[in-house]
């Protein structure tokens, strides 16, 4: 988020993620599909930086797993999904639309990975806990 007001308000301004031409979180968080994931209008209220839904997301993870409630579990495991889903829509755009690479998104695609795969986890040692 931090990176994406600084560019935003400071021309000019280059992140210590921009390691190449091609390897540029400034650039890629700057792009039209930084915010509400290129698929909104500009006049959508929801049109913010994906920064934002991501902080929704990960704080709502976070309460969930404080249940230890087999349907909760599988609720958050539909978010987890839904975090798959979007990570492969934006690692798509990164490498196909914008030709570029930031540090920042694959680190936020390989978290969203860990998580499905711990909630997984968690998921069936719940359900194997309820037989």
């Amino acid at each position: 988020m931090y990176v994406e007001m600084a560019v935003e308000s400071q021309p000019g301004y280059k992140a210590l993620c921009d390691i190449s031409e091609r390897a540029s979180c400034s650039r890629v968080l700057s792009s039209k599909y930084a915010k509400g994931f290129g698929l909104l209008s500009s006049e959508s209220s929801l049109k913010v930086p994906n920064c934002i839904y991501g902080i929704v997301f990960y704080s709502l993870v976070i309460f969930l797993s404080t249940f230890d409630q087999l349907l909760v579990t599988r609720v958050m495991f539909v978010f987890a999904l839904s975090s798959i889903a979007t990570s492969l829509y934006l690692a798509y755009l990164l490498a196909f639309v914008l030709y570029d690479f930031c540090v920042v998104c694959v680190s936020t695609y390989i978290v969203n990975g860990v998580l499905t795969a711990l909630v997984y986890k968690k998921m069936t040692a719940l359900s194997a806990k309820n037989k």
